[in-house]
């Protein structure tokens, strides 16, 4: 649940109306290639734990089989990627919230990231039993969806053919235009790996990683390929707005009585879910780093193994209060720069997962490089578009900077 839950989030309910957008009808095939790319990296994860158990999170799984250097840029770039994500999960949920909370727009920002600090500070139980229920919410809301749809294409003598080729056709922006919208696909699919830490707190690490990296990406694939193919088959491609939740527009399109007020739950829930594991791989990350001496020694503080990392959950909270406040203070500059890098520095750590498990020679080699050309080819499409050529330029002028800082570190430790 911890693994679906960080994936289905608000890139699902609200980002996917920017892929089909991007994509016509034809974004299905965006989302099954994602979908299978998603799938071979948790493989390679998987792979990685059985290869060498009981080394960490699969950020010290590439330090330990790529070197320090690697497992220093790994561990910064996660790190920063969910910074950024969850001072935008902050502001997108301060922002919903708003008109049914009479307070100053800051002051729910802070409320909201002090709740769900506090969750993470009680206890590591405590963040699994908020996370098991945010995810039920989730999953249950998509399998719902699904068969609110399928009732109604059966039912409801929807227009299907009209929907999906009436509208320019299949592809209306040319036939490798799935593509494009490959990168929106795998961001919002992004999180699967925060099980891989969660495990490591469980009773049963390595098992309970292979058994999860083994039938989460399926399901992903299921939930996330059949409901944008319901939206597509129901709706005009066409008449989804951007920034908007294309599953509400279906429910709202249809008629389903309080759909408004079931998917503005949802979202939030989704939200409230992403802050909660992000603060929790983060911090995690963070105090790992800390005791192989990439970070602050400090933040490696705990009472005991049993205890969560507060230090690393603390620094983690202000570091996020600092990217949404970037984003008033600094809109066009700081914040769309953290922003814009994010894309380029979750396909570099998950090349990296990818050289890693090849390194450790582990059977079935081709899915490792099915996997490599996969993410090679997302960075081509990225390299392609307009609209992503400057984030990806922008991640790796970020990358540089980040890889030399630890060139420096790795060598200064020898």
């Amino acid at each position: 649940m911890i693994s679906l839950g960080g994936v289905m989030g608000a890139g699902l309910f609200i980002g996917s109306s920017g892929a089909i957008l991007t994509a016509g009808p034809v974004v299905v095939l965006s989302y099954g290639l994602g979908g299978v790319l998603v799938m071979l990296v948790n493989l390679m994860l998987r792979d990685l734990a059985r290869k060498a158990p009981g080394l960490g999170s699969f950020v010290f799984q590439i330090r330990n089989g790529l070197g320090p250097l690697a497992g220093f840029v790994a561990g910064w770039i996660y790190w920063v990627v969910w910074v950024t994500t969850l001072g935008v999960e902050v502001i997108g949920s301060a922002s919903l919230l708003q008109p049914y909370i009479p307070l100053p727009y800051a002051v729910t920002e802070f409320l909201i990231l002090a709740i769900m600090t506090g969750v993470n500070l009680m206890s590591i139980r405590s963040y699994g039993e908020f996370e098991t229920w945010f995810a039920m919410v989730k999953v249950v809301a998509v399998i719902v969806f699904i068969i609110i749809c399928a009732a109604l294409l059966i039912h409801g003598g929807v227009p299907v053919a009209e929907n999906l080729t009436g509208h320019g056709g299949l592809a209306p922006h040319g036939g490798l235009a799935f593509l494009a919208a490959v990168p929106t696909v795998v961001f919002s699919m992004t999180g699967t790996e925060i099980a891989t830490i969660a495990a490591l707190e469980s009773e049963d690490p390595d098992g309970n990683i292979v058994r999860i990296m083994r039938t989460v990406a399926v399901r992903l694939l299921v939930f996330y390929v059949m409901s944008v193919g319901m939206i597509v088959s129901l709706v005009p491609w066409s008449e989804i707005m951007p920034g908007q939740s294309p599953f509400l527009f279906v429910l709202n399109r249809y008629g389903v009585p309080g759909a408004t007020a079931v998917m503005t739950i949802v979202i939030l829930t989704a939200i409230l879910s992403t802050l909660n594991s992000g603060i929790y791989a983060a911090s995690r990350v963070l105090s790992g780093m800390a005791r192989h001496g990439d970070a602050p020694a400090l933040l490696a503080s705990r009472k005991t193994e049993a205890s969560p990392p507060r230090r690393a959950i603390l620094a983690c909270a202000m570091a996020t209060l600092a990217v949404s406040a970037s984003a008033v203070l600094a809109p066009g500059v700081v914040f769309s720069f953290l922003v814009s890098m994010t894309g380029a520095f979750i396909i570099c750590y998950n090349v990296m997962i990818v050289c890693t498990r090849l390194k450790l020679n582990c059977p079935a080699a081709w899915q490792g490089w099915l996997a490599l050309m996969l993410l090679l080819g997302v960075l081509g499409s990225m390299l392609l578009q307009p609209g992503t050529r400057q984030e990806l330029l922008a991640g790796l002028a970020a990358l540089m900077v980040i890889t030399l800082a630890g060139w420096f570190k790795t060598g200064q430790s020898r």
